[in-house]
């Protein structure tokens, strides 16, 4: 009896490290209790989120029951039937009179699931049968124990439950699973998106139709503060010949919008459908997205890497694992919103798209409440979640700066990009019954070059009229497109809306209840044809020196403001830099050190002290200026010196600076040579 125990304690650790993505590399076997002669231990592994390609982690609190048969509604006994999961993840059921003649010697209980912790949820039931959606079963998520034996351990990890029996669709990975809550939809416009798009073989003739609905995905979200990832699978993920795009690209011009959908256009199909690791792909990526898309045609036949399963059917394992990898993206903060398209996801295929996401199915009313959607066509599909992108962005302006080539001229904005941090826009509305503004934000680095103004409408108020004015940066003027300070439309169809300037760089567009406004307002920079040289001296103890030439152990170093609006960074003396704009500010700073140790010549000046820095010199004028100092660009070419002051206890006078020591110098060469020519006249001598 023992070494039935000991043997299935290792099974059990070991098929948890395996490719049934199954469990934590190492499991804490030993909370598993020793079974008596008279009694049966049944020992269930419980997962949470997946930790790696072939890895899940384990969930505590997690309540199994036992069950006389697999429709059975209630557990067989409140104590013992009941058991619930440790921090390992170890759910283990005590069954008495096991022995031979015992009431449950030989009897097989079914295994289900009583209740799940706060933030989860269970599956009760999942879809099993072909992947192309024919013979769709709703099978109960139960399984049969073994006939019990008094002294045996029986484990989910080797003696029922886990499978590779493909024949068999309520095959198990031997980890029990669970769904965690989905988070909420973010109820602010502009979103962090990634798209996982299905190209299993399936999808077929349909190709395009996908193409097109992810285009109609990414034009909802075009003219807001939004970016997009793109991701794919088939039996594997990034699907065959494609590659996963898992950093983030801003959507918010037109520009970007065409980036993004670049990146799949030339996208082909390949075999097999791995719900798992094209989540888990996801869940592994740098950034951390809002929503994460699942566009899908069918159920999962393939799961894990090195990818398992038989690629045509669906089984619990198959699931199981997309479970677990959506766990792990939910864990992230990351909504996930499951899509089936067609014949092959509909009916109780639902099933396992709410597993992957939540229990709330899309009625065509709930959009924003809706965890999963189940479509006729690529078409509805994209319609569907097309509105629901929107939701959060109905009643609110997007204001858009855009960056014009320098080269361009009156109203050509053709090459604009998004502008950087920095750029401040401030709203107002005059209309009653509408709060939210005045207001103002503030663009970011996040790419987008956007802010957003969210506003509240009293009920019976359908649309405010909103002002907007920017604080436009220097060496920057305003780009008029058709004559308006900014172009208008409204987001979910791209129609233009119209526009009346305020002012010399502001405008006010009205902004109705039910639509998302974007606005485009374009600058280009004014011609940068300035540029400054600072120069150094030094003055030690009254004798001049150009730097570079100064005694040793005295250094400086320059820094300057950058053109626009960036900080200071260093810069080399006597060297010009240029990309500022006649009239702009500059800061001319230095830090100047004095070593302990100051040379000339070889000689120490003793301890010497910084007595001054000034800017001695502007434009050819003499000056006397404290640094650091804001200088006006007041010429195209500004040139200044800085003069550092530096007093020594030591003198110059015998530092092998003067005349004498020079013409000594020259004296002995010459003195040398003379010696030499008289050595060498000199006949040599043993």
């Amino acid at each position: 009896m023992a070494g039935r125990f000991t043997l299935g304690r290792v099974v059990l650790a070991s098929a948890f490290a395996l490719a049934v993505a199954v469990g934590p590399a190492r499991v804490a076997s030993a909370v598993v209790p020793i079974p008596a002669a008279t009694t049966s231990v049944i020992a269930v592994k419980v997962g949470g989120d997946r930790t790696g390609d072939l890895t899940v982690g384990p969930l505590a609190g997690v309540e199994l029951g036992l069950y006389a048969a697999a429709g059975s509604a209630d557990p067989v006994n409140g104590s013992w039937a009941l058991c619930t999961s440790d921090a390992d993840g170890d759910c283990s059921f005590i069954v008495p009179d096991t022995q031979t003649g015992g009431a449950n010697n030989g009897v097989r209980f079914f295994v289900g699931q009583v209740g799940v912790p706060v933030g989860w949820f269970e599956n009760p039931t999942l879809r099993t049968g072909n992947g192309s959606g024919s013979n769709s079963t709703a099978r109960p998520y139960r399984f049969p124990a073994p006939a019990l034996a008094g002294g045996q351990t029986y484990t989910s990890a080797s003696d029922f439950m886990i499978s590779s029996t493909w024949s068999d669709p309520a095959a198990s990975g031997g980890v029990w699973q669970q769904s965690r809550n989905n988070p909420r939809f973010p109820a602010t416009c502009g979103l962090d998106v990634a798209l996982l798009l299905d190209l299993s073989a399936s999808v077929g003739s349909a190709l395009p139709q996908l193409k097109a609905a992810a285009n109609t995905i990414v034009d909802a979200l075009t003219g807001t503060p939004s970016r997009m990832a793109i991701f794919s699978f088939d039996g594997d993920s990034p699907s065959t010949g494609t590659t996963n795009h898992p950093n983030l690209v801003p959507v918010s011009t037109d520009a970007g919008a065409a980036q993004v959908k670049n990146i799949y256009s030339g996208w082909a199909l390949g075999k097999g459908t791995n719900w798992d690791q094209g989540l888990f792909a996801m869940a592994q990526a740098a950034p951390a997205y809002d929503v994460a898309l699942v566009l899908t045609d069918g159920n999962p036949t393939r799961f894990g890497k090195p990818r398992s399963g038989d690629g045509s059917n669906t089984h619990f394992r198959d699931v199981e694992n997309g479970v677990f990898s959506a766990n792990a993206l939910k864990a992230e903060g990351t909504r996930v919103v499951a899509v089936g398209v067609g014949k092959g996801v509909e009916g109780v295929s639902g099933l396992n798209l709410r597993a992957l996401s939540g229990p709330t199915a899309f009625t065509g009313s709930n959009a924003a409440a809706a965890d999963y959607f189940q479509a006729a066509d690529y078409s509805s599909a994209a319609a569907d979640i097309h509105d629901l992108l929107l939701t959060s962005c109905t009643g609110t302006l997007t204001v858009v700066k855009q960056l014009v080539p320098d080269e361009n001229e009156g109203e050509d904005v053709t090459g604009a990009t998004p502008a950087g941090p920095g750029w401040v826009f401030d709203a107002s509305t005059t209309t009653s019954g509408v709060s939210g503004l005045p207001a103002t934000e503030t663009t970011t680095d996040d790419g987008t070059g956007s802010v957003n103004f969210d506003l509240d409408y009293d009920p019976g108020v359908t649309s405010a009229d909103v002002a907007v004015t920017e604080t436009q940066h220097d060496g920057h003027t305003l780009v008029t497109p058709g004559g308006k300070n900014a172009v208008c439309v409204n987001v979910a169809t791209d129609a233009a809306l119209p526009v009346t300037d305020t002012g010399g760089t502001g405008f006010s567009v009205a902004v109705a209840s039910g639509v998302a406004v974007s606005c485009t307002v374009y600058n280009r920079p004014i011609d940068t044809d300035a540029d400054v040289t600072v120069a150094k001296k030094w003055i030690v103890n009254g004798e001049r020196f150009a730097h570079g030439e100064q005694p040793s152990g005295l250094t400086a170093d320059l820094s300057l403001t950058d053109p626009g609006e960036a900080g200071a960074t260093p810069q080399d003396w006597d060297m010009l830099r240029d990309g500022y704009t006649p009239g702009a500010a500059v800061e001319i700073a230095e830090s100047a050190h004095v070593a302990d140790a100051v040379h000339v010549g070889g000689t120490d000046l003793g301890k010497c002290r910084l007595a001054g820095s000034r800017i001695t010199e502007a434009d050819g004028a003499a000056v006397d200026h404290s640094l650091p100092y804001a200088a006006t660009l007041a010429v195209e070419h500004a040139h200044y010196t800085v003069t550092n002051t530096v007093t020594c206890e030591g003198g110059l006078a015998d530092t092998g600076m003067s005349a004498k020591p020079i013409l000594w110098g020259a004296g002995s060469v010459l003195a040398g040579i003379v010696l030499l020519i008289w050595f060498r006249r000199r006949p040599l001598t043993a």
